[in-house]
């Protein structure tokens, strides 16, 4: 069964890895291309920092935060893998690990994220755009924050 969730992050990994560079080879830093009725918007932008680019003046910090959140999150990952069950748990953490291990690299080797998929509108959202690994992580932050909820039930 490890293997799938290997396969998976694999996957998961890759597919956000190839189209940052798609984003990057493809699209120019002021252009727009719409999706789903121009709901979703494809943009290329670089975030230095934290969400919002919070920190993007301090990189060191970012950087060195960032590593070790993803190293504490793979630590994580070995304590719950090397134990049976809890599948959606595990499920969780590949996404999560996914998502982290690629804005990792991105933040160590290039010293900003690609971010690609926005939100078109007006309003609040708008002003966000994200890329597959905060999705991962954002998803798989949710479904282990699920299965913490019905642990305690």
């Amino acid at each position: 069964m490890l293997s799938l969730f290997v396969i998976l992050f694999a996957v998961l990994l890759g597919t956000d890895v190839v189209l940052k560079r798609w984003v990057e080879e493809n699209i120019d830093q002021d252009e727009k291309r719409e999706l789903f009725n121009g709901k979703i918007i494809i943009r290329k932008v670089y975030n230095r920092g934290f969400i919002l680019n919070f920190l993007d003046h301090k990189p060191g910090i970012v950087k060195g935060m960032t590593a070790a959140a993803t190293i504490g999150v793979f630590l994580y990952d070995t304590a719950v893998f090397l134990r049976r069950g809890k599948y959606a748990r595990k499920l969780g953490l590949t996404l999560l690990s996914a998502g982290a291990a690629s804005n990792t690299f991105d933040r160590l080797a290039k010293g900003k994220v690609t971010d690609y998929i926005g939100y078109s509108g007006k309003k609040f959202p708008a002003r966000f755009t994200a890329n597959f690994g905060d999705l991962y992580i954002a998803f798989g932050g949710i479904l282990i924050l699920i299965c913490d909820f019905l642990k305690r039930r």
